[in-house]
């Protein structure tokens, strides 16, 4: 990947991330970098085109993140490695990708809806996946359906960082101390 594709996709991202998808434009970007709207085309000649190679590199890194953490991990340290990726969020003051695209899921473009649908379930599976090792190997005591459990951590976690913006307090860390606590 070019250097330019590679700091436009960063800027684009940040932007979602800040403002939402339908919060900016290809000149928005072309600011921060100093380069010509049709430097942006150039790679994305779509807006939908930015929105989808976001969301992909997003999937890949979370698909580096699992194969890194399934080495020499127990179910607890990928969960913990799970929750460092939204305290590193907070302390750029940035929303997650799903909770910044997820509000306007409908408005968005066919192709990001499908990226979007499948960087859930990725995120979704891995997670109950994990939740399943950790209390078959009694690192977890939590009540309920495993899926359950794990659709409330990642929503928990989403929508945190979404009330520290609106709060200005540390949702995330009363977030967290909760999920210590029932897990």
């Amino acid at each position: 990947m070019s250097d330019t594709k590679s700091k436009i996709i960063n800027v684009a991202e940040e932007l979602i991330r800040t403002r939402g998808y339908n919060g900016f434009s290809y000149r928005d970007i072309a600011t921060v970098l100093s380069i010509k709207n049709a430097a942006i085309h150039y790679h994305f000649p779509s807006k939908a085109d930015l929105g989808v190679a976001v969301v992909q590199r997003t999937r890949e890194n979370f698909s580096q993140f699992v194969s890194q953490s399934d080495r020499n991990m127990d179910a607890s340290a990928k969960l913990k490695k799970f929750i460092d990726i939204y305290s590193e969020s907070q302390q750029k003051n940035l929303v997650c990708f799903m909770g910044a695209l997820g509000p306007t899921f409908s408005s968005l473009p066919k192709e990001m809806q499908q990226e979007l649908s499948s960087a859930s379930q990725e995120i979704r599976s891995w997670m109950t996946s994990i939740l399943a090792e950790g209390k078959q190997r009694n690192q977890f005591t939590f009540q309920g359906a495993i899926v359950d459990q794990a659709d409330s951590i990642i929503s928990s976690l989403l929508a945190s960082l979404i009330l520290n913006k609106v709060t200005s307090e540390d949702i995330l860390g009363n977030v967290i101390r909760q999920i210590d606590k029932t897990i």
